[in-house]
């Protein structure tokens, strides 16, 4: 599997949208066996969502992400697990054994991806 984060320095970046760096794992079970970063700071918002699908990504964790960039990475196939934040490392290691919904990886007003979960349901329901 292939887990994608934007990052800004070691943090997950704020915005995807507008994340300069992408850090790409190739994950095996639980276990990380390489990571990837990716300069994303000329990619324009509709070439992310095919860049994704180029380095053969198939979930991104990620801050906040627009809705109209969001439905394009969904509907070119990869899972998207937005309102993350935390360091990139770690916010990956609790994804891996299923701590993610922790409050800490949590953005400011997000419950832990409820509101994202409302959203993909009204997306899937547009393709």
């Amino acid at each position: 599997m292939r887990i994608a984060i934007p990052v800004f320095g070691d943090q997950v970046a704020t915005v995807f949208d507008f994340a300069q760096r992408l850090n790409v794992y190739d994950v095996d079970g639980m276990r990380v066996m390489g990571k990837v970063e990716v300069d994303m700071a000329d990619a324009l918002v509709p070439v992310r969502a095919f860049r994704l699908k180029d380095l053969g990504v198939d979930l991104l964790i990620c801050g906040a992400i627009s809705t109209d960039l969001a439905a394009m990475v969904v509907h070119s196939g990869v899972e998207v697990i937005p309102f993350a934040r935390g360091m990139a490392d770690e916010v990956l290691r609790a994804f891996l054994v299923g701590g993610l919904t922790d409050t800490r990886f949590a953005m400011p007003g997000c419950r832990a991806g409820q509101r994202w979960q409302r959203q993909r349901r009204r997306m899937r329901g547009k393709w």
